[in-house]
């Protein structure tokens, strides 16, 4: 880069890709735990599903429910969360762990991006710094020069 508006240019056009980078990170990662806690509660309905069915056909029904109490609190959890999320049937695991996989293969790749601006974005910044800092150096030195010459 030999002039100022180029060094400017090319720190902003980083920023924006260091932004946006950074933004699809972060969402990637929201999706990957919202997969990962829907494969969670997918599993514990799946798994205490006929616990529960158990449980209204008991004969003692208190009794039944104090003795599972635990899995049938995750049961209820799980159906509550699919409910509040508008699941009406429960996804395959094989399907939510290939979309999980995906998302993280699609965060590493975002993720270099993110890496590799931050890193030019930090030593293009710093180069401007110094530039400055140089200028302001010589213009201090070219100054108190003239006031040498002056006296």
């Amino acid at each position: 880069m030999t002039d100022e508006d180029a060094l400017d240019q090319r720190i902003a056009e980083l920023d924006t890709k260091f932004h946006e980078s950074l933004a699809v990170v972060k969402d990637l990662e929201t999706r990957m735990a919202e997969n990962k806690t829907l494969r969670s509660h997918a599993a514990a309905y799946k798994q205490y599903r006929p616990l529960a069915q158990k449980r209204n056909a008991a004969k003692s029904p208190a009794a039944f429910e104090e003795q599972h109490r635990v899995e049938l609190t995750a049961y209820r959890a799980a159906a509550a969360y699919l409910k509040a999320n508008n699941i009406t049937s429960l996804p395959s695991p094989n399907k939510l762990e290939s979309e999980y996989c995906a998302l993280a293969s699609e965060k590493a790749q975002f993720y270099e991006q993110y890496k590799e601006a931050k890193s030019e974005l930090l030593k293009l910044k710093d180069a401007k710094q110094n530039v400055a800092l140089f200028f302001r150096e010589e213009k201090q030195t070219q100054h108190h020069e003239r006031e040498g010459v002056c006296v």
